[in-house]
């Protein structure tokens, strides 16, 4: 008798053994359903790096009750609803009740000042009656933000004089187009009154432009003389004004520096004095 109950016992702590082992696998992994044809949804999406995005699979195909399980690359799930719970790091929720919306901060940043970082979203659910449906990855790209930038500095030389480059170089991060150019920078001349800036054909220059570009620089051209006409120093001054990469909104310019060349007056020789001259009378 006592053996018999030994074994009663035995068998009841394997099922419940063999119970907890079979939820932490399913807990642990997607399922797979037959026919198996993991769908990779189109077309992908596109995000900036330091954004919230929610995402939901409340589309109608949502029963109450069924079961969801996410994992996102790339970024942090910092919220769910139903009762989803967050693990791996904020990489993971678990299959949960009704768990099908969630919120991800895209957190991580591209290596490169214009190349994508490549992220994803999967999800599967469990139906009401625990069966797996097709695993759905959606593809995201995240890039930088739209930024321009030119390096801070000043110059300075006498009056019909050049600068000591042609061209200034404009640093760019964003999203380029890859057929065409996919960023345009407006920049500003500030040419105060009594200065001349004037190109390769003594022309004045314009005191705006826009240069574009598909790549992670774009230079913007100085005049090839300054010609100060007043008797004080004269700044002549390059800021950027506007940028834009390849997604629609304004770019920033907000940390760009400033270009400042100065430019000196001819110098005033003077009267010639003499301590004796002839008067005529």
């Amino acid at each position: 008798m006592k053996t018999k109950m030994y074994s009663i016992s035995m068998k009841a702590v394997l099922t419940i053994v063999a119970a907890f082992v079979f939820t932490a696998f399913v807990n642990g992994q997607f399922q797979t359903p037959d026919p198996n044809v993991p769908e990779i949804q189109t077309p992908s999406e596109e995000v900036r790096t330091g954004s919230t995005v929610v995402y939901d699979l409340d589309n109608g195909n949502h029963v109450a009750g069924e079961q969801y399980r996410w994992v996102v690359t790339g970024g942090a799930i910092t919220a769910v609803n139903g009762a989803g719970v967050i693990t791996g790091g904020g990489t993971i929720v678990e299959f949960a009740a009704n768990a099908h919306t969630i919120t991800v901060d895209w957190d991580q940043a591209p290596v490169s000042a214009i190349v994508s970082l490549a992220t994803t979203i999967e999800v599967q659910k469990l139906s009401v009656d625990a069966c797996p449906s097709q695993l759905q990855t959606l593809n995201i790209d995240v890039w930088n933000l739209a930024t321009a930038a030119i390096t801070t500095a000043v110059e300075d030389f006498c009056s019909g004089g050049s600068p000591s480059v042609a061209t200034i170089p404009v640093a760019l991060t964003g999203a380029p187009d890859g057929a065409v150019d996919g960023f345009s920078v407006d920049y500003a001349f500030a040419i105060p009154a009594g200065l001349a800036a004037l190109d390769a054909g003594s022309l004045a220059v314009a005191t705006t432009g826009t240069v574009t570009s598909d790549g992670t620089s774009v230079n913007i051209t100085l005049p090839v003389t300054m010609i100060n006409s007043t008797t004080s120093d004269i700044d002549f001054v390059v800021s950027l004004t506007a940028m834009n990469d390849d997604f629609t909104g304004a770019g920033s310019v907000a940390a760009s520096g400033t270009y400042t060349i100065t430019v000196h007056p001819v110098p005033v020789t003077g009267d010639i004095e003499s301590d004796i001259s002839l008067t005529r009378r």
